[in-house]
């Protein structure tokens, strides 16, 4: 088959990164393509349609009803205003002004993530408990719309506990396991949940821009309410006959025709190829490593540094640029190792995988240290202009320099918080985060040093529980920058 992509002067990849949305997500099921066809053979009516579906996935799943949305953070914006509306259509016209309605999602505060976005678009506003003392005494503020909590995030706050709080004072609790596998009974409703959210083109192998929202029929038919094809705040997350389809014949297929233990076993044989090719280069080992978190085992591969000069992201921009283009995880790289998962390698891929990591790290070079320069002083305050597409925006920092190591603090247009870095000779580069509700605005400045002025390039990005590494640290591109000092 012709890759299409080729046609448009885009070249695909294979991938060692698992489901990740920025790589395309997942392939899907052989059964998905066909009923994602058939189903675009026909005309159906859009609220008869998710009828039928709703309960053909109670059937499947244990929960009450069931609706598809695009994406699981769609399903996140329909739950949300779910609880804020209840399915008025008076309030649901006024979102995201929220004003006389209950606006408050609380959640634990080491439960944030990046796509509470999501929940926040509807127009509430996050409340963060540390505790469940915490957690007692907010449940009784009458703004309180729901409690909102990561899947795989529980800690001293079980679902258990919060629920037993949260159920008599009706207020409804939403779990995001977007990223998790899926099972049936589905986990977090049997547990007392009352709203939970997956992705449909992740573990599933459904279409991309699926989700499921699973729980209350009340809440879920509320939530379908605020969703296209009705003329809503949700009417911009629109999903289609074909999606709604596809990701129904995934989970049919998951829970009659998946084979989970000949899947793993498909999974360890490949890391066991790449492993054998790569542990022919003196030096390396590898181990591969299981966890209680995740279904799919991983593959670690670690190389001596001393012998061998090449880091993990340097190992993975290398192949990325090679013949075929093989896509490794820049998530967990250090300068001596990476991590491979395998979930989405497709059959022969894992042979050709391990060959190129073996000629990679056997022609790597050796080691050797970057030589160091007399810095130049960059201490003090630098009025910082960055070049955006449309428009400039203007920092400042206040730069505290001992020989080659840099720290002070980056005032961003309205977050101010501590920058690192170094300077060599005339270069320099530093770093930044900043923390905004469920994630970090991220910045990394290089450039170089002419007296009172530098210039150079920025990265810029996001950085959060749910998506960390450094490809989401620059996910919103590169801008050139130029600072005067003060």
């Amino acid at each position: 088959m012709q890759d299409p992509y080729s046609l448009i002067g885009v070249r695909s990849f294979i991938n060692c990164c698992g489901t990740r949305t920025i790589h395309g997500g997942t392939l899907m099921l052989p059964q998905v393509r066909e009923a994602m066809m058939a189903a675009s053979r026909f005309f159906v009516n859009m609220d008869e349609l998710m009828a039928g579906v709703g309960k053909r996935l109670a059937m499947l799943t244990g929960a009450e009803w069931g609706m598809v949305a695009s994406g699981a953070a769609a399903c996140l914006c329909h739950a949300t205003a779910a609880c804020v509306t209840g399915g008025d259509p008076e309030l649901m016209f006024r979102l995201p002004d929220t004003s006389g309605m209950k606006r408050e999602v609380v959640m634990p505060r080491a439960s944030r993530f990046t796509y509470d976005h999501a929940i926040r678009s509807v127009g509430v506003t996050i409340v963060e408990v540390d505790n469940l003392r915490e957690m007692d005494v907010v449940l009784d503020r009458e703004q309180v719309a729901m409690v909102a909590l990561l899947g795989t995030w529980e800690a001293d706050m079980t679902l258990e506990a919060i629920v037993d709080m949260a159920r008599p004072r009706g207020v409804p609790v939403l779990v995001d396991a977007a990223s998790e596998h899926f099972q049936s009974p589905e986990p977090y409703t049997s547990r007392g949940a009352n709203l939970v959210a997956y992705s449909g083109g992740k573990y599933l192998r459904g279409p991309q821009p699926t989700g499921l929202l699973l729980g209350d029929r009340d809440l879920v038919e509320a939530a379908w309410v605020h969703a296209a094809p009705h003329h809503t705040l949700g009417r911009a997350m629109k999903i289609g006959k074909e999606e709604i389809m596809g990701i129904l014949a995934a989970v049919e297929y998951l829970l009659v025709g998946r084979d989970p233990r000949r899947e793993f076993e498909g999974w360890i044989a490949d890391l066991e190829t790449i492993a054998r090719h790569v542990m022919r280069v003196s030096g390396v080992e590898t181990e591969i490593l299981a966890s209680d978190q995740s279904d799919v085992p991983r593959l670690e591969i670690r190389w001596d540094g001393d012998r061998i000069g090449l880091t993990g992201l340097e190992l993975r921009e290398q192949l990325l640029c090679g013949d075929p283009r093989i896509m490794l995880d820049d998530r967990g790289a250090t300068n001596t190792s990476i991590f491979i998962l395998p979930f989405s390698l497709q059959p022969g891929e894992a042979d050709i995988v391990g060959r190129h990591i073996r000629d990679a790290l056997s022609h790597a070079p050796l080691p050797s240290k970057e030589k160091e320069r007399e810095p130049v002083d960059v201490s003090g305050a630098w009025e910082i202009e960055i070049a955006l597409v449309r428009k400039t925006a203007r920092h400042r920092v206040d730069i505290e320099q001992i020989a080659g190591v840099l720290t002070g603090t980056h005032q961003t247009r309205w977050l101010k918080n501590a920058l690192n870095g170094s300077v060599n000779g005339d270069e320099i580069a530093f770093t930044s985060q900043h923390r905004f509700e469920g994630t970090h605005l991220s910045y990394r400045f290089e450039g170089t040093v002419s007296g009172d002025e530098m210039r150079g390039e920025v990265e810029m990005g996001s950085s959060g529980q749910s998506a960390p590494g450094p490809l989401n640290q620059r996910e919103y591109g590169t801008a050139r920058w130029r600072a005067v000092r003060q």
